[in-house]
């Protein structure tokens, strides 16, 4: 307290604690500083976003964002691992507002773990990476485009079922079957290592 402490910013030192102590104790005020930082407690309208309620960041956030099987993507992601990559990619571009994205995402974590090791399964905000769904054409939640490397982009239009689904991938699978016997198999075990 400056009152107690002779140092010459003492009071400038209390009111940072207790404007700490204040954005704490007021719920609003802490959700604005988790979400904004120091900005998002000036009322200038500064800030870069607008104040959004609790419920919407707990329940609008990425519907993929805890799935280690499926890669979410902003746009420098997209960009370095899809467009500039060479992995076949199977994307899926959903809005957190849309109950149609909500209803498929089961169907979707089940054909990323039965792809994972064949291609790679994404997902994209379209809410957050607007800009992003805008270019790649999306115009409707959820769309699911297969990006490969000889064939290009191709939007899946069949039914949302995970069979109809994992039948559509197949068919841009390559095949490698080596048939191994003994006169190859030492050959095939070396290149491997």
């Amino acid at each position: 307290h400056p009152d107690k402490n002779d140092e010459e910013d003492a009071h400038e030192k209390f009111l940072k604690i207790n404007r700490a102590y204040e954005v704490l104790k007021d719920e609003d005020l802490r959700k604005k500083y988790d979400m904004f930082g120091e900005e998002g407690l000036d009322d200038s309208g500064r800030r870069g976003g607008s104040y959004q309620s609790w419920s919407y960041y707990h329940d609008d956030f990425g519907i993929y964002d805890d799935d280690i099987e499926i890669v979410t993507l902003d746009y420098g992601e997209f960009q370095r691992s899809v467009l500039e990559g060479h992995d076949v990619w199977f994307i899926n571009f959903y809005s957190p507002r849309c109950g149609h994205c909500h209803d498929l995402a089961p169907t979707w974590r089940r054909v990323a773990k039965q792809l994972q090791g064949v291609i790679r399964i994404g997902a994209v905000n379209c809410q957050d990476e607007f800009m992003l769904c805008q270019r790649q054409g999306i115009r409707g939640y959820p769309t699911l485009n297969l990006y490969t490397t000889g064939e290009g982009t191709m939007k899946y239009n069949g039914r949302r079922e995970e069979d109809d689904i994992m039948d559509y991938v197949s068919r841009f699978l390559n095949e490698n079957v080596i048939d191994l016997w003994s006169g190859n198999y030492n050959k095939w075990i070396k290149d491997a290592e």
